[in-house]
């Protein structure tokens, strides 16, 4: 746990005294109220480390709307739903694992280490939204998040080349009620009323949610990992 700055105390100690012609002195104190000094920091985890507790942001961005590349107020006082952090995704159902892209492209859980568990979650209007990597892959540019129809069998999610018009790459994120270890917890849906389900049977899939379902694997949190890299036309 980071070391917090002392509050700083000053007294301020004034005597005045009246030299009357039987030379008595009167004297008087005052105290000066001290001004409390901010100084609070917590450390982000690393990108390579599943989530832990202290995911804490290192900056303290104001709340202000920004605009998503189509020109939508975003309006959320959120960082990292403004698109200016990068994250790592967590299932809340996980003990250690988080959602990386595999060497398949598809985007997975894993428990070990990997340059590819980080991503950028970019505002595309209303509670929509792209979820794009960091880092650049092996086309030079960044990949977003897309779903994949596979027939009979659930729906799974891939990297591909970013294309914001593409229904396939546009992401709904929800809060939920519930909090892990101090952060929200979001639920992802995606076209055709998919969610986004991370189990360690199937991995991460994307399936219709029915009433009464139970919500295993329907719920992710998002880690901060740091300022968000710059993107293309950034």
């Amino acid at each position: 746990m980071p070391n917090l700055p002392s509050r700083p105390t000053s007294v301020l100690r004034v005597a005045a005294a009246a030299v009357l012609s039987v030379g008595v002195a009167a004297s008087m104190q005052a105290c000066a109220t001290p001004t409390p000094e901010a100084g609070d920091s917590t450390a982000s985890p690393t990108a390579s480390a599943p989530a832990t507790g202290s995911g804490a942001t290192t900056d303290a961005p104001s709340p202000t709307a920004s605009k998503s590349k189509d020109g939508a107020q975003t309006g959320s006082a959120d960082p990292i739903l403004r698109g200016e952090r990068q994250i790592v995704l967590r299932p809340v159902a996980s003990f250690e694992s988080i959602l990386a892209v595999d060497d398949k492209g598809r985007l997975n859980l894993t428990d070990g280490d990997t340059d590819k568990n980080l991503f950028v979650l970019l505002p595309a209007g209303g509670s929509k939204y792209q979820i794009r990597t960091a880092k650049a892959q092996k086309s030079g540019e960044p990949d977003c998040m897309g779903l994949r129809d596979n027939g009979s069998a659930p729906a799974t999610v891939v990297a591909t080349a970013c294309d914001s018009s593409r229904a396939g790459q546009l992401f709904v994120i929800e809060k939920t009620e519930k909090k892990d270890e101090g952060r929200p917890t979001y639920t992802i849906g995606g076209e055709g009323k998919v969610y986004l389900r991370a189990t360690d049977g199937q991995g991460l899939t994307a399936q219709r949610v029915g009433e009464g379902d139970a919500g295993e694997g329907l719920t992710f949190d998002f880690v901060d990992n740091g300022a968000a890299p710059a993107g293309p036309g950034d």
